[in-house]
């Protein structure tokens, strides 16, 4: 004890988690099958999260129309290590068994690969993640976008 009567002693650091907080609006992609007769019918659509493979999120799939698609859902990703630096963002099309390039039905429509924020940032950010894809040359082409937007949420665990 010090001369106040107060307590000396090294200060106990209690342990902090962090968790990305990824909210996914809505999006558009090209449907290259037919690009003159665009399908009327209806498609069903996913979108998967992740920051290393094993621990992948998925939205609830979404009936979508003209390539247009609503998802409005957030996700919740921990992050166990301060080596994560990108966060790996896919649309895929499923129920699509007339597509002879997959055996269960389902087609990735495009990816993005996005850096994360600042590990000292408490600020939310908004942006547009363009997706990217092979056609049918194949070569890389924009292919959509989806509207996200994503913060770092620290708590005591």
């Amino acid at each position: 004890m010090d001369a106040e009567g107060k307590a000396e002693g090294k200060r106990v650091q209690e342990a902090a988690s962090t968790e990305l907080v990824v909210d996914i609006y809505q999006g558009f992609t090209i449907d290259e099958r037919d690009l003159t007769q665009p399908s009327k019918d209806p498609g069903y659509f996913r979108v998967l999260v992740w920051i290393d493979g094993k621990d992948v999120h998925g939205t609830k799939v979404v009936k979508s129309f003209v390539g247009f698609h609503q998802f409005n859902e957030r996700l919740v990703i921990d992050l166990h290590s301060f080596d994560y630096k990108y966060i790996y963002i896919e649309l895929q099309r499923g129920a699509c068994f007339k597509d002879p390039g997959t055996s269960n039905g389902t087609v990735v429509m495009g990816r993005a690969k996005i850096r994360l924020p600042p590990w000292n940032s408490c600020n939310k950010f908004a942006f547009k993640a363009n997706l990217i894809g092979l056609n049918s040359d194949p070569c890389v082409v924009a292919k959509g976008y989806l509207n996200v937007s994503m913060y770092l949420h620290r708590y005591r665990a």
